[in-house]
């Protein structure tokens, strides 16, 4: 005679995809080449799928493609120095893309994976690619998204004076680094962030997760601002070009049409020197393309990874 379900237990067997999902994510520390505690979380099984997340970034961006991957993939997320749950240790020295090459390899090293497919958003495509440039052999596949290869204030806007309001903002912030930090502060709390975003053309509003913007302002804001330009300062100085050139791997290139950080043309190029590379523009897409059309990047991921990994 078959059992009759009772609501009690009914919940229970709700609740049970929520538990395994607990279950099966995996939260520690690696430590980096000059003892830096870097924070990172695993999900999921089979291949491992590494994700870097851009300047000032969390995993938020990230969320709607762990969702899905980690389905088919061992899906891995972290934290760089000074973001986030990682360890936040001032040395201007120490605030650099190699510095962060090294924060990847050793959640790699942690993990102890041979190789792993690597994805990066913004700055964390500029350190994929200083990272496979060392460590070619780690690497299984390398995935970009709404990025650039080296000098990203150069292009930024697509504008000339760009570099030139850095260099004021970066003295600015070095010199008066309690005052830069209540402005951030300020604007993580300001309530039309929403319309500013919007005005700046940083985001499509229609297209945007709400939610995940606010987060991440919350998060970029909370960072010292010294720190941030530092970082942005050593990306300003990098150019992987040579290395693009050298790219033997497989190569999802993802843009986005209305990316004022990282404008579409950046892509391309990239897309022209990267040997058998994929490109993908996503129309109407700005920087955060992967919080406003998260479906379509994930169904494109996964055929490029079922023909090519």
């Amino acid at each position: 005679m078959p059992v009759k379900k009772t609501k009690k237990m009914k919940r229970t067997i709700q609740k049970a995809p929520k538990l395994k999902q607990l279950i099966d994510t995996k939260e520690g520390y690696a430590t980096s080449f000059d003892g830096t505690r870097i924070w990172y979380q695993t999900q999921g099984e089979g291949t491992p799928i590494i994700l870097c997340n851009g300047l000032g970034c969390s995993l938020v961006f990230w969320k709607h493609i762990i969702s899905h991957l980690k389905k088919n993939y061992r899906v891995i997320v972290f934290d760089w120095r000074c973001h986030g749950k990682s360890e936040s240790t001032y040395d201007d020295e120490k605030m650099t893309v190699d510095a962060l090459t090294q924060d990847l390899r050793a959640v790699m090293t942690r993990l102890k994976l041979k190789q792993a497919i690597i994805m990066g958003h913004s700055m964390g495509t500029q350190v994929m690619f200083n990272f496979y440039g060392k460590y070619p052999k780690k690497v299984l596949a390398l995935i970009s998204c709404c990025s650039t290869f080296g000098k990203p204030i150069d292009t930024f806007y697509n504008s000339h004076t760009s570099k030139y309001v850095f260099a004021g903002l970066y003295i600015f912030n070095h010199l008066f680094p309690k005052i830069a930090n209540k402005i951030g502060f300020l604007l993580g709390k300001n309530p039309f962030y929403w319309q500013m975003g919007t005005a700046l053309r940083m985001l499509n509003p229609g297209l945007a997760d709400r939610k995940a913007v606010k987060e991440y302002i919350e998060h970029f804001t909370s960072m010292d601002s010294a720190i941030l330009t530092d970082f942005a300062k050593s990306l300003q100085d990098y150019n992987a070009e040579p290395t693009l050139k050298k790219v033997k791997v497989p190569t999802l290139i993802i843009a986005g049409e209305e990316d004022t950080f990282t404008p579409v043309w950046l892509s391309k190029k990239m897309h022209h020197l990267i040997p058998n590379s994929e490109l993908m523009v996503i129309k109407k897409a700005s920087h955060i393309a992967l919080i406003e059309q998260p479906a379509l990047i994930n169904l494109r991921i996964e055929k490029f990874l079922s023909e090519k990994v």
